[in-house]
């Protein structure tokens, strides 16, 4: 299993920031809350040059978190754990996630949340649309819901509505754990408010892709043309090894078989789970599990992958080369930022991109003044950048990565 993970970063990135400062020679946990000041000539070009060959219309984050605590009636919630003393290492990472949030008052936490997110983007010129997640809670077998293992709950009602208010930037995305009892009718509420897809986060919500039990599920998804956007691989929040399992690349093969179209969040580029088809079941990384499937031609078409993570400094390597260069993956990729995840200094670190390759230190100054000008702009612009050589050729995230179209997303409409 790797050692280095997005929890023991996180959890050490307080310290480290403040003996190392990272990247600006500052002790700060995460990105200012608002842009600092106008870009030289350069930097602006770089951004200019993301932007060719792009139809700001068509360009879709497809992987932003929204995260509240309640305040003014948003119906959102974060587990007592992470907001406790008691457990440190959980309460640090909240903090930190306040932080790159640019959330300064906890009594004005969800409108603040919102109001940094909605700046960042309006104030690109141009500007593509961000995918907002719901996150519904995790549930036991019997469908009732468990409060106590739910790290945060963000209901769908209020990201449509935040996307009714702004469609210009914002499109909704449901999150419906399959075990509840009005698991289907949470689904035809979701597409009634005009959500494009259900995230589901299986080894912290308790899911088990795999599961009879969810046929019904993947079958009304399928009718009503919403995309499953899922986890895969190792995840943080998860304290329990049995259910890291339900994390495991191959278990999406029931929802495949259905015809459901699956975007595997990450690639699942993160840590090992046992290899359900080799005797002896051998522990195999979560990635190459992924790549099994993609490699699998009945389910072009059907299962995609998605960018985000791939540049953060416990995961840039041999996934974000596979991912550049792999004609297996040629139109099957969608680009996402997992936001706010670009905003923590600890795991957002330019020079590890360099290191590996994928960015010349040229880049990564100007990237890194984008980055202090606006970290959603700096992952976006980062991906335009970031490219593998070979003797014979250079290769590049195509444009069609960031514009997904309906083939992708059947009930998305053009901003």
């Amino acid at each position: 299993m790797p050692l280095v993970t997005r929890r023991n970063l996180i959890v050490l990135a307080s310290g480290a920031a403040l003996f190392s400062g990272f990247r600006y020679g500052h002790a700060r946990l995460a990105r200012p809350a608002s842009p600092s000041g106008p870009l030289s000539s350069e930097a602006q070009a770089l951004v200019t040059k993301a932007w060719e060959g792009l139809d700001p219309k068509r360009v879709l984050d497809t992987h932003v978190h929204v995260v509240g605590v309640g305040t003014g009636g948003t119906g959102c919630s974060v587990g007592q754990r992470m907001q406790s003393m008691s457990n440190p290492g959980e309460y640090f990472k909240f903090s930190i996630y306040l932080s790159a949030s640019g959330i300064t008052d906890l009594s004005r936490a969800d409108q603040q949340y919102v109001e940094r997110l909605s700046g960042l983007v309006s104030g690109q010129k141009p500007h593509g649309r961000l995918l907002l997640f719901s996150f519904d809670r995790a549930h036991d077998e019997s469908g009732a819901p468990l409060p106590d293992d739910t790290e945060f709950y963000t209901p769908v009602d209020y990201v449509a509505g935040l996307a009714k208010e702004r469609p210009d930037l914002f499109v909704p995305c449901a999150s419906v754990h399959p075990y509840r009892a009005d698991a289907l009718e949470a689904l035809e509420h979701a597409a009634s408010l005009g959500c494009i897809a259900v995230k589901w986060l299986p080894n912290a919500m308790n899911i088990d892709p795999s599961s009879a039990r969810c046929d019904a599920f993947y079958e009304a998804m399928k009718r009503l043309g919403l995309t499953l956007i899922t986890h895969a691989g190792e995840e943080k929040a998860v304290h329990s090894e049995e259910r890291q399992r339900l994390g495991n690349p191959l278990l999406l093969r029931r929802p495949l078989d259905h015809g459901l179209k699956t975007i595997v969040a990450h690639c699942a580029s993160l840590g090992q789970n046992p290899d359900l088809d080799a005797p002896g079941q051998p522990w195999v990384d979560n990635f190459d599990l992924f790549m099994r499937l993609i490699r699998e031609p009945k389910w072009k078409g059907v299962l995609f992958g998605e960018t985000s993570a791939l540049a953060l400094v416990n995961r840039v390597g041999r996934p974000l080369e596979t991912v550049l260069k792999d004609e297996a993956l040629e139109g099957r990729l969608v680009n996402g930022s997992d936001y706010p995840l670009p905003a923590i200094n600890a795991l957002q670190q330019t020079g590890a991109i360099v290191k590996a390759g994928f960015l010349t230190e040229d880049e990564r100054a100007l990237l890194n003044e984008i980055d202090r000008h606006d970290p959603l702009l700096f992952d976006f612009v980062m991906k335009r950048t970031v490219r593998l050589k070979t003797a014979e050729k250079e290769f590049r995230l195509p444009d069609r990565v960031f514009m997904p179209g309906s083939d992708i997303f059947p009930r998305l409409a053009a901003g």
